[in-house]
């Protein structure tokens, strides 16, 4: 083969591979998984720090509201007794009943909770039609550029939060109560059973002793069979009500949420924003999260707690057949709690609601500004 020939050839292979190479498609960028999902989170931020906050307060904090509704519905001389007395009949474990549907949907009204509060912070800034009027006149608007402007959107968005919640929360929040009393309520019914044969003297008796053990002497009461479990709770509530009765109580609970929630949020902001501009920070910290975060839980407790009784006392006995309730309505309820027992009625079982506000509320928002301050740095964004 000639020099030219083999020249040619030469140039022949090159070219063929030139255009292999121009035809061949050029490799995808490859996808950063790691930042999609930063981004998700960062653009979920609020719900997935809800849903942080939402289940440690109630892993921490759900024996404290057993007690609560104990104390509410029955009576103790103390919360010390209440609790020694609920864990000698019942173990630790009774201070848990009916935790799961709480926990399972905590999160989720959380996540709503925080949610429906920042977007109506948001619908109400931008649709505020007196926002320029009212800073002529020196009054509070939507802007949150004044104390009183970040108490009165905090306020108004904290009340439609707790009115969505309720409404979705009172079936769980019923079986709640229900699943708290149970072996209470069973355990009252056996002392009555057991009181009536005793006076009727239709108790036998061995050397002047009754056969009729009391009920105090039963260490550990078995639960009513509609007790078993939530959904067992669920079944004997619609046998017996249908499924209205899963929103027995609700008014009571949409004015305790709608209320409560107002007041929660309004005055964890006004708190936190006074404290930011004293200390004349951009941000605020852990200290400040913590301080109001508990000081908005036990104002919001204080105001809405006879509220809370009034709608324990009215749901704990949705399985009592109408004639045999104590109480025919709210205002019945409330007139005889406070007849019989004056203002401080009104508050029975408040000390534990107290005891536990402050550092259960204070770590919710200190979990939560956590939760949501870490997402953003996670993703570099702004907060």
């Amino acid at each position: 083969m000639s020099q030219s020939e083999k020249v040619a050839r030469g140039k022949l292979a090159t070219n063929r591979r030139d255009d292999h190479t121009r035809q061949a498609p050029l490799p995808e960028p490859q996808i950063n998984t790691l930042a999609q999902w930063r981004l998700i989170l960062y653009e979920n931020r609020t719900l997935a720090s809800a849903i942080t906050a939402a289940v440690t307060g109630m892993l921490v904090g759900y024996p404290f509201d057993s007690l609560k509704t104990r104390m509410q519905t029955h009576h103790y001389s103390s919360l010390l007794a209440c609790a020694r007395k609920s864990i000698a009949d019942e173990g630790i474990y009774g201070l848990y009943r009916g935790l799961l549907p709480p926990l399972l949907t905590a999160s989720a009204a959380k996540s709503l909770s925080f949610s429906v509060f920042e977007q109506m912070k948001q619908w109400l800034r931008q649709h505020d039609p007196y926002k320029h009027a009212n800073l002529l006149l020196g009054l509070p608007n939507f802007q949150r550029n004044t104390i009183g402007s970040v108490a009165l959107t905090a306020a108004v968005s904290g009340c439609a939060s707790g009115a969505v919640i309720a409404a979705l929360c009172c079936p769980l929040e019923l079986i709640k109560v229900q699943m708290q009393l149970a072996n209470l309520m069973s355990k009252s019914t056996s002392t009555l059973v057991a009181a009536s044969k005793t006076t009727t003297g239709q108790a036998a008796t061995i050397g002047g002793n009754s056969l009729v053990k009391p009920a105090s002497q039963n260490k550990r009461p078995a639960s009513p069979y509609w007790a078993r479990s939530n959904l067992s709770v669920f079944r004997e509530i619609v046998h017996q009500r249908g499924l209205l009765g899963m929103y027995y109580g609700l008014g009571l609970h949409m004015m305790r949420d709608a209320s409560g929630t107002a007041i929660y949020f309004a005055s964890y902001e006004t708190i936190k924003e006074t404290l930011r501009r004293l200390t004349g920070s951009d941000k605020t910290g852990v200290l400040t999260h913590m301080f109001a975060g508990g000081i908005c839980g036990v104002l919001s407790w204080l105001l809405i707690f006879p509220v809370d009784l009034v709608k324990s006392t009215m749901q704990s006995q949705v399985l009592q057949p109408n004639n045999k309730q104590a109480f025919t309505s709210a205002w019945h309820c409330l007139h005889g709690i406070y007849g019989r027992l004056g203002l401080s009625g009104l508050y029975r079982g408040v000390s534990v609601s107290l005891i536990r506000a402050f550092p259960i509320h204070g770590l919710n928002f200190v979990v939560y500004e956590w939760a949501r301050s870490t997402i953003c740095r996670i993703a570099a964004r702004p907060e």
